[in-house]
């Protein structure tokens, strides 16, 4: 089976137009809590886009050496990996090569302590990839330890638009 990949974008280069308004919400958050970043207290998933709510989660950034447990799991997360990983560690996510992906994503957010936002490649049993958005942004209980992720996800307009972009990307 073909390999997870993923690509970095930068996020006002594209047209996502709900996480675009999810990242703008964080930065004012950020901005006026004058630490690293937000904290997940200082969220209100309400002002959020409405669209977006079934495709968020958040993470808790726990242990050490660290891993990352869903503190939420959106409903369209489920929808679209068919299992809820509420209270579950990042590396029960399957395939574990997507675990890895996944891992490897939240590892990079903690360790900058800045915003990513990346296009994954998924390959599917029946040849065919899926492809999606995950803007991950940093929180902090205290404005300076990372200590929760949210991520918000785009699934596309159309099933072939994160497709040409993910080949367009370097």
């Amino acid at each position: 089976m073909p390999t997870i990949r993923f690509k970095k974008l930068s996020l006002p280069d594209h047209n996502f137009q709900d996480l675009d308004a999810t990242y703008c919400y964080w930065s004012e958050k950020k901005n006026t809590s004058g630490g690293a970043a937000p904290s997940w207290s200082d969220i209100n998933m309400l002002d959020l886009p409405p669209g977006l709510l079934p495709q968020i989660c958040v993470v808790d950034v726990v242990g050490d050496p660290h891993d990352f447990t869903y503190r939420y799991w959106g409903t369209a997360v489920t929808g679209l990996h068919h299992y809820d990983l509420s209270n579950k560690s990042v590396r029960m996510l399957t395939p574990p090569d997507y675990a890895q992906c996944i891992w490897d994503q939240y590892t990079e957010v903690l360790t900058t302590g800045e915003p990513h936002t990346y296009l994954t490649e998924v390959p599917l049993d029946s040849g065919f990839y899926a492809f999606y958005v995950a803007l991950r942004l940093p929180l902090s209980s205290d404005g300076v330890k990372i200590d929760k992720i949210m991520a918000a996800e785009e699934y596309g307009q159309d099933r072939d638009q994160l497709k040409n972009l993910f080949n367009r990307l370097p």
